[in-house]
């Protein structure tokens, strides 16, 4: 099995600045959502993050650490394969399956993360807030925006060009997340972007994607199915 790639990676790391220092343009955050889009999933995060913290792992061992069929399993792992998040391999009966390092990387700097340290990796949060408001290139243009300082509705609709009540739409669910926080000011209410739920979110991808590359060249020997029968011999 052969993962099916959505971005030219090593061009895409070579376009794409930290949020807080560079807009992104609309090709590139169309083509960055559907990876955010895939993590937006708590079942998907949780195996991104099983993935990445092995040398590589069979699905059978994915399909026994949750409480849902292996189909449902096979449907979450297709949807990390296609957003270039996992590459699948098969090996005989079973496949493997390994995190896509510079996916992970890409990722981790677009949101500004530090360098991050890698002798105690953190387990990635189930929590896929922040990730999964990022996966809309609408709000992820907002967020860019805040990060140059707090600003109205009506900067925000002219700075994107979109309609005011889908702006609003957005603000609200940056708001709920804890992404930004309201502030009024005279007849005017300022939204405020709050780093540290962007570092937050950061810090966990980047920990992910220092395991990933720590673990690269390590894999495992090859194990028997665990329903196989012993072959008898005379």
């Amino acid at each position: 099995m052969s993962d099916l790639p959505v971005l030219d990676l090593p061009a895409m790391r070579a376009c794409c600045s930290p949020l807080s220092s560079q807009a992104l343009t609309v090709p590139v955050a169309g083509r960055l959502a559907p990876m955010f889009k895939a993590l937006s999933d708590p079942v998907r995060l949780r195996l991104l993050s099983l993935i990445a913290a092995a040398d590589e792992v069979c699905v059978c061992d994915l399909t026994d650490a949750f409480e849902v069929t292996g189909a449902t399993i096979s449907h979450h792992l297709r949807v990390l394969r296609e957003a270039g998040l996992v590459d699948g391999e098969r090996r005989g009966t079973w496949v493997y399956y390994r995190a896509h390092r510079e996916a992970l990387s890409l990722l981790g700097d677009l949101l500004g993360a530090p360098e991050p340290q890698t002798d105690q990796p953190a387990v990635i949060s189930p929590q896929p807030d922040v990730v999964r408001l990022l996966a809309d290139p609408l709000r992820a243009q907002l967020v860019r925006i805040l990060a140059d300082g707090p600003a109205t509705t009506s900067h925000l609709v002219a700075d994107t060009g979109a309609k005011q009540p889908n702006v609003s739409g957005h603000l609200k669910a940056l708001r709920e997340a804890g992404v930004v926080t309201a502030e009024p000011r005279g007849r005017f209410t300022y939204y405020r972007l709050d780093p540290d739920a962007l570092q937050g979110a950061a810090l966990h991808l980047a920990d992910l994607a220092a395991q990933a590359r720590t673990t690269a060249g390590r894999f495992r020997e090859l194990a028997p199915p665990r329903d196989a029968q012993p072959v008898l011999t005379q």
